[in-house]
């Protein structure tokens, strides 16, 4: 299939461009207008066509011209028309089909201009639950994807800019407008099978906004996930960064409100509690998820907490509960995902009615699950997801086998099927790359240790040095700053 893609308020144009080009391509042709180009064109992975081309005829200022330059800068690989009614049609198009450049779409099923436009409408307006639903959008669950989000942002030549340098520095990405809100999207993806990659173009990103030398605006970030699914998982996580950065304190990733600096200080029965919660709810459907809950509420009246440190982790453990929930379920109602209850955490002067409140909001969100997820079939993606939400955890193959209601025999002959690799190697990659990544953040060895499920240190360094080729010590001294501190 030939996908050409025309940025036009003309359909008479894109008529004539599908008889001339019918005439040589038939039935594999298929011609989608766009309409007017009028900020970031968002292609999704599936979606690159053979073509682009821009009606200059509609658009006397130079906003579309922009664009589509940025459109064209990005896919340089397809071939990028500009008809501007100084010549015939047909001398414009039907060197096309000599065009070396000019190729099939990839997938059978590709994703249209259409299609992720108005998924990307209903996200950004969060009036769907799940923005898919009742659009015809492929699978793509072999992509995964992380969002960056930013509000207030006018379209402005500096808009234009950020999207230029953006798309540059990352050209597995997309950017996304939408001027009635206003909201700007970055996203970044890969196939799953590059998930380091994508999580180091992530870091890289982090780091380049947290530099300034970009001039790059303060985004709110979600973590990585796969498929559409995720994606909007990723992008109410930058929602609820969003909301904390607004009401409660400084933040710009959502690791630092789920996993905030010192949490290992938390107290251990109060983060056996919280775990309890999440785990109950993500593979029990919440059947003692209120239990636990009042048991939380306990355990900080007995530890004398402050009202407003109780809001605090009050809103991290919040997080982490729809964290789970969008990754695990579709959620029927609005209001379950709107990030306003931030606010009314806030707002709430009593430690009785901050526990009135958390139960009601619980019950309530655990009466409006949409059990879709069957636990009967292995879905190697949920598998890899878990693994990565929860790197941090025990994840022994009985543990992870028992997650998952299968015999662990059999869990490691499927995973080996799915992934080629078995499971202690695939775990063990993933770990010792997490604990390169936490010493060199200046991380103690010991405690990197701790915190991946490593009781003793000397099979850790052995481990590591034999994943790496180096020490977690040399590790620790390459990133030693000037001054000679780590």
């Amino acid at each position: 299939m030939y996908y050409l893609l025309l940025f036009t308020p003309s359909d008479t144009l894109a008529e004539e461009i599908t008889v001339l080009l019918s005439l040589y391509l038939g039935d594999k042709l298929y011609v989608e207008n766009a309409g007017p180009l009028q900020g970031p064109a968002a292609i999704f992975p599936k979606g690159s066509p053979s073509a682009f081309l821009l009606d200059v005829r509609s658009c006397p200022d130079q906003d579309a011209h922009s664009w589509f330059r940025l459109l064209s800068s990005q896919h340089t690989h397809i071939p990028a028309l500009v008809y501007d009614g100084s010549t015939d049609l047909r001398e414009l198009v039907l060197p096309l089909l000599y065009d070396k450049a000019f190729l099939p779409v990839k997938n059978k099923e590709f994703v249209s201009y259409a299609q992720s436009q108005a998924f990307l409408e209903r996200l950004s307006f969060l009036s769907h639950i799940n923005p898919g639903a009742g659009l015809t959008i492929p699978n793509l669950s072999g992509f995964s994807f992380t969002v960056c989000l930013l509000r207030g942002q006018k379209k402005t030549p500096e808009l234009l800019n950020r999207c230029r340098l953006l798309t540059h520095l990352f050209h597995s990405s997309f950017c996304y407008y939408n001027d009635s809100i206003p909201l700007f999207l970055f996203v970044l993806f890969e196939p799953t099978g590059n998930f380091t990659q994508l999580e180091r173009n992530r870091q890289l990103l982090i780091e380049r906004i947290q530099s300034g030398k970009d001039s790059l605006p303060m985004f709110c970030l979600g973590v990585i996930h796969h498929d559409l699914a995720g994606l909007t998982s990723s992008f109410l996580e930058a929602c609820e960064v969003y909301y904390v950065n607004s009401y409660q304190r400084p933040c710009a990733i959502f690791e630092e409100i789920s996993s905030p600096p010192g949490q290992m200080l938390k107290p251990q029965k109060l983060m056996e509690i919280e775990r309890s919660i999440r785990t109950d709810i993500q593979f029990r459907e919440g059947s003692n998820a209120l239990q636990y809950s009042r048991q939380w509420f306990a355990e900080c009246r007995a530890l004398n907490y402050e009202l407003d440190d109780m809001k605090y982790d009050l809103i991290i453990l919040y997080s982490s509960i729809k964290y789970v929930l969008f990754d695990m379920y579709g959620l029927k109602l609005k209001r379950i995902k709107s990030g306003l209850e931030v606010h009314e955490i806030l707002s709430i002067t009593q430690a009785s009615q901050l526990e009135d409140w958390f139960c009601t909001w619980l019950i309530y969100t655990l009466d409006n699950f949409d059990l879709t997820r069957s636990n009967t079939g292995f879905q190697i993606q949920e598998v890899l997801q878990f693994i990565t939400n929860h790197i941090m955890e025990d994840l022994s193959l009985n543990t992870i086998a028992s997650y998952f209601y299968v015999n662990p025999s059999y869990f490691s002959t499927l995973f080996k099927r799915e992934t080629g690799q078995t499971y202690i190697s695939y775990i063990t990659k993933l770990k010792m790359d997490k604990a390169a990544e936490l010493i060199a953040a200046n991380c103690k060895i010991y405690e990197a240790a701790h915190m991946l499920g490593y009781e003793d240190i000397r099979h850790f360094r052995n481990t590591f040095k034999k994943y790496h080729g180096i020490s977690p010590s040399q590790i620790k001294a390459h990133h030693k700053t000037p001054d000679g501190k780590a």
